[in-house]
This record gives C-alpha cells, sequence and structure tokens, in this order.
C-alpha cells in the first residue's frame, strides 16, 4: 500500500487579547470579528493539507524529479542540426537497481542502458562515457561474503556497460576500492577502455590508457580522464591532473578530434582551474554528486555532473554549427525512470546477479578468475 504523506497545518498564535475578544464576541462585534481572522490561517492550512493529500502518491514524486532542458534545436530557425548525443554517468558506486522510494522512483541500469540505446534508433550518433566512481561504494576491501558481493556488484557493472554499448570509463577513487590488481583484471574482462592519465605504478609507468579516441559516422571524440593528485595505495599513485590533462588535450587535438571530452575525479569544484589548464570543450565530473540541468560554465569550457546511483544521465547535444542566439554544445541532464523500458541483456545480467547475492547459504558464491576471459562479455552488444 502506497506512503501517504500527512501534513499538519500550524497552529496559530494569538494574543491574550485576541482570545478574549473572541470569547466576548456576542458583547463586542468589533472583537469578535478579530477572532474570526486569526482563524483563517488555520483555516488556509487545513484546506492546503487535503487538497495535498487528495493528489496520487505519483503526483508527489514528480515534484522531486528534475527533468533537464528539452530536446530542441538552439537555433530559432531550428537549423543548427543535430549532430552527435553523448551520454554521460557517474557515481553509481556499486548500484544497478532503481530506488525503491516513493518520492524519488529513479534508477536502474538496464533503464539507463535502454535509454541510450532509444537515442541511438533513427537518430545521429550516439557516445555513452562513465566518469568514475562505478565500480564500488567504498575505497577499502570488505570481508567474507561482504566482499563477494562487492566485487558481484562491480562485475555487473562491467558486463552491463559492455553489452549496452559504454565507450570509455574514467577511473575514479571509489574504483580502486578492491586494489589495483582487482581493477586490472576488470578492465580485462570488459569490451570499453578504462582511463587514467595520471594513474601510474611504482616504477612511473602510467595503469591504464591516458586516453581514447572514438569515431562514429563521421564524429571524432577525444576523451581523457584524471583523479586526483594524491590519490595512493598498493602499488599505485596520482600525479597532477591539470598537467596531464593538458598533455593528453593537446595530443587528442593532434589526433584531429572534433570535440575533447576530460572526465574527472576532482568534483564540479575544481572544474574552473581544470578547464584553465587543460582547454579541454567539455568536463564530465564524478564525486561532487550534483545534479547539473543546467551546464558549469568555465570560459570556453562547459562540464556537468548526473548526481548519483544511476538516477539520471547527463546528456551533452552536439550540433553542426553554432545558433545565432544559441549554443553548438547543450549540456543537460535527463531522468532514469524506474518504470521505463529496460535493456534485455541487461536486465538478464541483473536478474542473475540478483539470484546470486540471494543466496541463503553462501551469500554469494567464489567468482573463478577464469571468468574474467570469458569472450561472451568481452563482446560488445549491438
Amino acid at each position: 500500500m502506497p506512503r501517504r504523506a500527512y501534513i499538519l497545518a500550524p497552529p496559530v498564535r494569538t494574543s491574550r487579547s485576541r482570545v478574549l475578544a473572541g470569547t466576548t464576541g456576542s458583547l463586542r462585534g468589533g472583537a469578535a470579528r478579530s477572532g474570526v481572522r486569526s482563524a483563517a490561517p488555520a483555516l488556509f492550512g487545513l484546506i492546503l493539507s487535503l487538497a495535498l493529500l487528495s493528489l496520487p502518491p505519483a503526483a508527489h514524486a514528480e515534484r522531486r524529479i528534475v527533468e533537464g532542458t528539452p530536446l530542441a534545436d538552439p537555433a530559432e530557425t531550428g537549423e543548427s542540426g543535430l549532430a552527435a548525443r553523448l551520454f554521460f554517468s557517474a557515481n553509481l558506486m556499486g548500484s544497478f537497481e532503481p530506488c525503491e522510494c516513493a518520492d524519488l522512483p529513479l534508477g536502474g541500469i538496464a533503464q539507463a542502458a535502454a535509454q541510450v540505446d532509444s537515442a541511438r534508433v533513427d537518430g545521429p550518433p550516439v557516445f555513452w562515457l562513465d566518469a568514475g566512481n562505478r565500480l564500488f561504494r567504498y575505497d577499502m576491501a570488505m570481508t567474507g561474503t561482504e566482499e563477494a558481493e562487492r566485487r558481484a556488484r562491480a562485475i555487473l557493472l562491467v558486463d552491463a556497460g559492455s553489452v549496452g554499448g559504454l565507450d570509455a570509463l574514467g577511473v575514479g577513487r571509489l574504483d580502486l576500492g578492491a586494489g589495483i590488481d582487482y581493477l586490472q583484471l576488470l578492465q580485462r574482462r570488459a569490451s570499453f577502455p578504462f582511463l587514467s592519465a595520471n594513474l601510474r605504478d611504482d616504477r612511473g609507468e602510467l595503469l591504464f590508457r591516458a586516453s581514447v579516441l572514438v569515431e562514429r559516422d563521421g564524429q571524432k571524440i577525444g576523451v581523457t580522464s584524471v583523479l586526483p593528485e594524491g590519490t595512493s595505495g598498493l602499488g599505485y599513485s596520482a600525479d597532477s591532473p591539470l598537467a596531464a590533462a593538458k598533455r593528453e588535450v593537446v595530443r587528442l587535438r593532434g589526433l584531429g578530434a572534433d570535440l575533447v571530452v576530460v572526465l574527472s575525479n576532482l568534483g564540479t569544484k575544481q572544474g574552473a582551474k581544470l578547464a584553465r589548464a587543460s582547454k579541454a570543450d567539455v568536463i564530465l565530473s564524478s564525486q561532487s554528486r550534483k545534479l547539473t540541468p543546467e551546464p558549469e560554465v568555465w570560459g570556453k569550457t562547459i562540464g556537468g555532473e548526473p548526481s548519483s546511483r544511476g538516477r539520471y544521465l547527463g546528456d551533452l547535444r552536439i550540433y553542426n554549427k553554432p545558433a545565432r542566439r544559441g549554443d553548438r554544445l547543450v549540456l543537460t541532464t535527463v531522468p532514469v525512470r524506474r518504470e521505463g523500458p529496460q535493456h534485455p541483456r541487461v536486465r538478464a545480467l541483473v536478474e542473475s546477479t540478483l539470484a546470486r547475492l540471494a543466496d541463503p547459504v553462501l551469500g554469494v558464491p567464489p567468482i573463478p578468475i577464469r571468468s574474467f576471459e570469458e569472450k561472451t562479455f568481452r563482446e560488445r552488444g549491438e
């Protein structure tokens, strides 16, 4: 049975003189009218409460959902022409199911994959990136079945990206939560690259690819990724993200990228500094868990972040040319609705993982290392 919120009308404070006037209203008509006026706020509050309670539960929920900017050409004449769309996720932190709360019915990795997939039908080329903190909720290992459950969730999110068409993952601090060796095993399993331009091993060598140029239907998107300086653990440490981003942006432009994107685990507060140093076109953030239905603007660079736990997708719309009174790049967020369509192959992965997590004896069965080499999960879904 759906929960309903009950709002009580606030008490009305009346002065002693007004209370006495109300009780002697039969003798003094003016004072009686004062008592009626003092009851008006309470009556209004009661009417408002009854009106809210008459609304269905969904109406309460809709009030909290932020819709973002509608899909429309920014030019008044509609002449800009949508050239490509770039969806981005961040801060999933091991979450793959929708929120069951009545006031915010959003989320679900199968729903998100279906939403991206639907944009691929009869439209311009579509890209999908993840700005980091995708795999784990905590940056430390657990024990026993708790750690097995964390790893099962991480494997699911890697596999969902592979079959759903994720183009790249920027390594975030939380993605290192099971150690660098395990993260490299997950990279071997994935059909998409893990990126980090400033995460190095003890010998100073990069642990992941620094950047990638993704080309689709004539559109070339250059992507790199950075972690906060000082991020460190057994076998890894991060150097300057500003120098790394600047280096890779120059490199990607030299390769002919039409648009250069930095996946930043620094959070949106560091966006201005990163924009000045890198000169990137777009900075897509994780870590802050901020919802940006309208873009952050730092000079000629724009940026954003799609909240957390998969409740929203970021949506960057790339137009062929700047509008006379509009923009070539429009960045917003779109809600991932719990009741929306689900990607069938990703949904099958979700159901399989839920069955394993529900095991009453072991909690989660051991995951053999050889499973990371299975070809099934290394093939991108069409």
